[in-house]
């Protein structure tokens, strides 16, 4: 990186703080060089202040360099040192603030190993190109060392023979850790053929959104089951309860293909609740097809024809429901605990408000049934094609150190799919962090095969011609198990 990237996700500062570093390490600067003021940084490189400040704040608070008022900025001399023996670990991601976690476990971890200091040399890639781009690094002999992905697609990538099972990458007899201390759902996701292959980094939940201070105002309890579901919407379908709140629908969800993946991760809580499931627990047989899958699709095609959904949600993209949420479109929200910090940004409400307004429960349940939010998240991986694998091992016991990662965590509305991690949350302070984490407790993982990219399709498509048509639903969830079967190499179990 040799200029600064305008349309790159990565933080401007992040990017001038890799610049500053790079000359450092080259021998461009050296111990004890002035490096450019402020104001020079800002011309050179067509940036404001804000951003130069905050990267030599960082590179100060680590050691690389000293400010001295009225003097300037200068190269240190032990940590020069330390830079040019540091390790690069190179990392693939789509998050452009992974950068600022990332930040905070090299200094913890360059602080405990002062011999063995480390860089990450993060490339962040559209989240739409990613895994093509990983695929195409893996076949070129450029892939990264490690990698962070949706956790439904590591035993894909792990049945390709991109990575390395993490068992085998500590030292003899000595297991590696990753399965302790994290929910039996974020193993499930994370493994192939009893293998683990990604280690859970970060945890998300499917849920209910929804407007607690205009359920306040309504009398509204929030919903627990379909028929809740249903007796809400209506209530806010009422003529003078619409124009009040200036809504169309009173529910929002991704409802097809269009939503892709946020499609069958909002929607699949419908179908486990109602004792539905793509497989059998031993995954030798394809169960979609049942009267348990044929009610949730007539349930879903109801709240389209009672006008409690709008048709368009056919054509929704991943985050057009939490969107319209947030602009305050709609009264309620199938989606994910992921979708906060979208919202709060599109309602430029402070974080106070935003918890305030809006409330989160599971996403509603059959009747008579306990509600069963969906499990995912992102988790890191490392490429075989990584030369340090047993380095990278226990590199990754600190980024998922609940101690090392806790306080930041919850101050970007994330979770660690921990138990330990969960009981640090604060009732009081921490009430939507800590009902998100309750929910992640009693998650269940989507299906861990290594054909599931293609089971999801056919599972989004099988939602989509449920609530946008006529055809019977048995029919419909019928063609949906018998093209799984196929792709599974599975027989479809009759209803």
């Amino acid at each position: 990186m040799r200029t600064i990237d305008r349309t790159s996700p990565v933080p401007i500062y992040h990017q001038l703080r890799r610049l500053i570093e790079g000359r450092i390490e080259k021998g461009v600067w050296r111990p004890g060089d002035r490096i450019p003021t402020e104001r020079e940084l800002c011309e050179t490189y067509g940036i404001s202040r804000s951003p130069v400040r905050q990267a030599l704040g960082e590179l100060a608070q680590d050691g690389l360099v000293v400010r001295k008022p009225g003097l300037g900025t200068f190269i240190t001399n032990h940590v020069s040192h330390k830079s040019s023996t540091k390790i690069p670990v190179r990392m693939m991601c789509s998050d452009p603030n992974w950068s600022l976690v990332l930040d905070h476990v090299s200094g913890v971890w360059n602080a405990r190993h002062p011999d063995s200091t480390i860089t990450f040399d993060i490339e962040v890639v559209p989240h739409p190109d990613f895994y093509d781009l990983l695929r195409a690094a893996v076949g070129s002999g450029t892939a990264p060392d490690l990698a962070m992905v949706d956790s439904v697609w590591v035993a894909g990538l792990a049945d390709a023979g991109f990575l390395h099972a993490l068992e085998n990458l500590g030292p003899p007899g000595d297991p590696s850790g990753f399965g302790e201390d994290r929910y039996p759902a974020s193993i499930e996701a994370n493994s192939l053929d009893n293998h683990l292959y990604g280690v859970p980094v970060k945890a998300d939940v499917s849920l209910l959104w929804y407007r607690q201070d205009w359920f306040a105002q309504e009398g509204l309890t929030p919903p627990a089951d379909w028929n809740d579901l249903l007796e809400a919407a209506e209530h806010f379908l009422q003529p003078t309860v619409q124009r009040h709140y200036g809504l169309k629908h009173p529910l929002a969800f991704p409802g097809g293909t269009a939503g892709g993946e946020a499609t069958v991760y909002s929607l699949m809580p419908f179908v486990w609740s109602a004792g539905g499931s793509v497989f059998d627990a031993e995954t030798t047989c394809v169960t979609l097809n049942s009267p348990d899958t044929w009610t949730v699709l007539e349930y879903l095609r109801e709240l389209v024809q009672r006008r409690v959904s709008s048709l368009d949600i056919i054509g929704y993209a991943n985050d057009t429901s939490s969107k319209l949420f947030a602009e305050g479109k709609v009264a309620m929200a199938l989606g994910g605990s992921y979708e906060a910090e979208l919202m709060q940004a599109i309602s430029s409400w402070s974080e106070e408000e935003f918890v305030r307004r809006v409330g989160a429960t599971a996403p509603p349940a059959a009747p008579g049934s306990e509600p069963v939010p969906t499990m995912g998240g992102t988790s890191y991986v490392v490429l075989r094609q990584c030369e340090q694998p047993s380095l990278m091992t226990a590199l990754l016991n600190v980024a998922t150190d609940p101690a090392v990662i806790g306080d930041l965590y919850r101050s970007m509305w994330l979770n660690l799919p921990s138990p330990s991690f969960n009981v640090r949350l604060s009732q009081e302070a921490e009430s939507l962090a800590t009902q998100m984490s309750k929910l992640i407790a009693s998650g269940r993982a989507r299906p861990s095969i290594s054909e599931y990219v293609k089971v999801s399709r056919q599972l989004q498509a099988m939602f989509e011609a449920a609530v946008s048509g006529s055809e019977p639903v048995d029919d419909i969830a019928q063609r949906a198990g018998q093209f799984i079967g196929v792709i599974a190499e599975l027989p479809c179990r009759s209803a």
